[in-house]
């Protein structure tokens, strides 16, 4: 993927794994996300260098107004956020979520991190579903990172 080779580096080696979601990891990350996955299993990319894991990649879709957002999250193993990017924003208004103003907000949170949209990340006027279902999303990502790392291990 493009766009962790530009957080993590050209010469990283990207692969992919699955982790499979028990009903109460679903419910723990649902607790702490106030939201969930669709899908019983999670697909990360792991982003390797010749000395180790340099960090994750987790893809996810969320519903906007009327179509879905498709976006990126890079965490490093710590947890921390590197870096948010939007690979697909479908809708017809509020693409001001793409642009680096925006997603540099998200820099170095995690899962401890409340990150409650117009609070902690700043609402766009003419964006505010977009925002609230991207923010709800990473928050998603965080906590399924912090209760799951374990088993990228």
């Amino acid at each position: 993927m493009e766009s962790l080779k530009k957080m993590f580096g050209d010469s990283i080696t990207i692969s992919q794994t699955a982790l499979a979601l028990s009903p109460t990891e679903k419910k723990q990350i649902l607790e702490r996300s106030k939201t969930t996955w669709n899908s019983d299993t999670v697909k990360v990319f792991v982003c390797k260098s010749p000395s180790g894991i340099l960090g994750y990649g987790f893809v996810d879709d969320v519903k906007g107004k009327v179509q879905f957002i498709t976006y990126l999250v890079a965490l490093k193993p710590t947890g921390e956020i590197v870096d948010v990017d939007v690979l697909a924003y479908r809708e017809a208004y509020g693409s001001e979520i793409t642009y680096e103003s925006f997603r540099k907000q998200f820099h170095g949170k995690t899962s401890g991190d409340k990150l409650l949209p117009g609070k902690d990340i700043k609402n766009i006027s003419g964006a505010t579903i977009s925002v609230r279902a991207i923010t709800l999303g990473v928050k998603k990502i965080l906590c399924t990172y912090d209760i799951m790392k374990n088993k990228l291990k």
